[in-house]
């Protein structure tokens, strides 16, 4: 639990403030993710000198910090072989908006702050990262990004996982990796667009369940062209329902099975509401310090399971107890 300690006085300015403000600081942040709060609610005293030095901190010392705890995480678990996927996760907000924001994907009349997070889905999730998604920001530059930092870990990547909406020619084109000699092994849902329904149709044609069609881009940037391509593969459910997805693996019906591993991050995202902390900020840089602290929860979470386990809500209770019992605070038994 000194590991939260440690990552704030890493991230932040406010080792010089004690020990005493820090526990009450550290105490008064997991109470507020515990019962999805504010910290200005749980710690009015202490929230404007707290956001104070978080704006006066930067976003790489945040990830910084966070890739420290992630290898921890990974040597204690004695992670080697991995499945990994790529999602984007929003947090709502009603205030007006600027490049910061983007339209939310659920809500879709609201803006919402919003990340793009990689993290390990087999053989449990664990976040990887996290980075601020902004409307601004090119998602494919984003992810190989964090494809470059991934490949610093001590993990092999056997598989990653995408949703539909990273169906580009560019990202494509980069795990493919032609260009530099090796490559990223990916599966990836494919949007029904006129080439899928076409791949389809002709499936059905066949009266198979499942076929393959090499499928090539038309991609273009920077005045240059490109031909990428890919292996689309038909997974026909019923006369109404079939599955199209993109790989640079070999095509095989068990390997449409993999895919179904993606909503482990989904699930993953579930268990990090339960600790939203949430702010009336409306600058970035509070709001994803919050999220990522959100994410280390859940790695911390993991680590404890290794020697107990806990549902997340009694273990946030658990961290919030042991900063309070540093300061002397009664709670219940």
């Amino acid at each position: 639990m000194s590991i939260i300690q440690t990552f704030v006085n890493k991230c932040l300015s406010v080792a010089y403030l004690g020990e005493n403000w820090n526990n009450k600081l550290i105490q008064s942040i997991i109470e507020a993710g515990r019962t999805i709060s504010y910290v200005e609610t749980t710690n009015p005293t202490q929230a404007d000198k707290f956001h104070i030095a978080i704006k006066e901190s930067d976003n790489k010392t945040f990830m910084h910090e966070f890739e420290k705890i992630v290898r921890f995480a990974i040597a204690k678990l004695n992670l080697k072989r991995v499945k990994i996927a790529f999602d984007t996760t929003e947090d709502l907000t009603w205030s007006k908006g600027n490049y910061n924001n983007r339209t939310s994907v659920y809500e879709h009349p609201l803006l919402s702050w919003q990340y793009l997070n990689v993290s390990i889905v087999e053989p449990c999730f664990i976040p990887l990262m996290s980075i601020p998604y902004r409307q601004i920001d090119d998602l494919d530059s984003l992810v190989i990004d964090l494809l470059n930092y991934i490949k610093t870990l001590p993990i092999i990547v056997d598989l990653i996982l995408f949703d539909r909406g990273f169906y580009h020619a560019h990202l494509i084109d980069y795990l493919n990796g032609n260009k530099r000699g090796y490559s990223w092994p990916y599966l990836m849902l494919v949007p029904e667009r006129e080439a899928q329904k076409n791949y389809i149709q002709q499936t059905r044609d066949t009266g198979l369940m499942f076929a393959s069609y090499k499928h090539i881009f038309n991609y273009k940037k920077d005045k240059s062209s490109w031909h990428p391509y890919t292996t689309i593969m038909i997974k026909i459910v019923d006369e109404k329902t079939a599955w199209c997805y993109a790989t640079n693996k070999k095509p095989s019906l068990n390997l449409c099975l993999e895919y179904p591993k993606r909503w482990n991050i989904e699930t993953g995202f579930r268990v990090h509401d339960e600790t939203k902390i949430k702010s009336k900020s409306s600058y970035l840089r509070i709001r994803f310090f919050y999220h990522l602290l959100g994410m280390l929860l859940i790695v911390l979470w993991r680590l404890q399971n290794i020697i107990e386990y806990l549902v997340f809500k009694r273990f946030l209770k658990r961290i919030e107890y042991f900063y309070a019992d540093k300061l002397g605070v009664k709670h219940p038994p």
